[in-house]
């Protein structure tokens, strides 16, 4: 097959394109409520509300990134069903995903306290800083069930290709959270406990409307609670299947959850400005890392089902044209950066001295897209593939090179630049590593 023949080949680039476009304006809805959170508590003129946001933001990071395999599994085995045309097995996957969903949710609310108490056990910071986390985590749980609930569902509209489902539940849960955590904190005072309830209502209302959407998808014949949640699911046929799946996305997460928690501790450490800057990158890293993934959805999905046809030539298609697509994304992202970086900081801060160590770090900030778009991309291959333990593995040998990094670091000379620059080797070896199990993709279980 030479160039002209991949080109020409279905999936086009137009068709791909015309899937990705909502989900990338969906996913880069979803940091403007981080963003949004940043810039109101910065306000407050005092580093303090942005260290507190950031440490409150990592706890949450670490439970629900954890707990993303709900929505990497969904998707990938929904793509498959899909590609086989089996609709019956497309809601046997989403009743059994959200009675999962549901019953991790409501243990989180159960257990508010004991993760409040640990994460300050785990988490160096100031006295100040600490308080205001435990209000933000305390009130934020009660969102816990309908986030994971919205991941499902999120899950099933990429499988199925229905990205402008997806577009719609991400930017209405985005943009609502965003409106009230301005309405709550600048109008009615609310501080930290303004951020965290405009969280809740934000995800419940995105569930509400979820929902409808699904319906108008998917026919489910009835209303009755039956047809979306399984309370005897580990009967399942399939739960033993997403079981041993998600256990190893689970692994993987909690791996990436957990570097991002070294990074920002170890700049807690040097003090709260570091600590502040590091949580304005991750704003950053956040609106990067959705946007290239709009097409490692596209590849989730047109890949899930080419898999589930056993098409091995229309999955190497879809891997060229999706990869060639995002490369081109994080070079345009990479220059929009190198012209506009140090004027954006100013977006979130007027504090003078973030500002000023903000734009120190530039340089590797601008690099950041070319590095790490090769493990998001991988990462999409593998969700559509449902091949869990390639991600898994890269993963954790990823992690433990970015751990002896950072001991290095913290032993020999702690600053800000060496602890971000250890996080961009952690990203761009993920992919790497991932690169190593690319055969695996083309061999089908069953």
């Amino acid at each position: 097959m030479n160039i002209s023949d991949i080109y020409n080949k279905s999936p086009s680039f137009k068709y791909i394109w015309k899937i990705s476009w909502p989900i990338m304006i969906a996913n880069l809805a979803i940091p403007i409520v981080s963003a949004t959170d940043t810039a109101v508590m910065g306000q407050e003129n005092s580093p303090t509300f942005i260290a507190a946001i950031a440490l409150g933001s990592i706890v949450f990071s670490i439970v629900y990134f954890s707990l993303n395999f709900l929505r990497m599994s969904t998707t990938g085995l929904v793509s498959q069903e899909k590609g086989k045309d089996n609709d019956e097995g497309i809601k046997s996957l989403i009743s059994l995903s959200l009675s999962i969903a549901i019953i991790i949710g409501t243990i989180i609310i159960v257990f508010s306290i004991p993760i409040i108490n640990l994460s300050k056990f785990l988490i160096s910071s100031s006295e100040r800083s600490e308080t205001l986390m435990s209000e933000y985590i305390y009130y934020r749980s009660f969102a816990a069930p309908a986030t994971l609930m919205n991941m499902v569902l999120l899950g099933v509209f990429i499988g199925i290709g229905s990205t402008r489902s997806a577009m719609i539940q991400l930017i209405f849960i985005s943009l609502l959270n965003a409106l009230l955590s301005i309405i709550f904190v600048i109008i009615f005072n609310l501080g930290i406990m303004g951020v965290a309830l405009g969280t809740v209502i934000a995800q419940w209302s995105g569930w509400i409307l979820s929902i409808i959407i699904l319906r108008k998808l998917i026919d489910f014949n009835t209303f009755s609670i039956s047809s979306y949640f399984n309370l005897f699911f580990y009967r399942d046929k399939n739960f033993i299947l997403i079981f041993n799946i998600s256990k190893d996305f689970f692994i993987r997460t909690l791996c990436i959850v957990f570097a991002e928690f070294v990074l920002i501790n170890n700049s807690a450490k040097l003090g709260n400005n570091y600590l502040a800057v590091i949580q304005i990158y991750i704003v950053f890293l956040s609106f990067i890392s959705y946007g290239l993934d709009s097409f490692a959805h596209s590849a989730e999905t047109l890949l899930g089902q080419a898999f589930g046809k056993k098409d091995k030539i229309t999955s190497l298609i879809v891997i060229i044209k999706t990869l060639v697509l995002a490369v081109i994304l994080a070079v345009f992202l990479s220059a929009i950066l190198l012209i506009l970086g140090k004027y954006s900081f100013f977006l979130f801060t007027s504090i003078e001295s973030l500002i000023i160590i903000s734009t120190e770090l530039l340089p590797y900030l601008v690099i950041l897209p070319i590095i790490s778009v090769w493990a998001f991309m991988f990462d999409g291959f593998f969700i559509g593939a449902a091949k869990s333990k390639p991600m898994r593995n890269s993963t954790i040998f990823a992690f433990v090179i970015f751990l002896l990094i950072n001991y290095l670091i913290m032993s020999i000379n702690p600053n800000i630049q060496m602890l971000w620059i250890g996080y961009l080797i952690f990203l761009f070896l993920r992919g790497i590593f991932l690169s190593i199990y690319f055969k695996s993709l083309f061999i089908y279980d069953n």
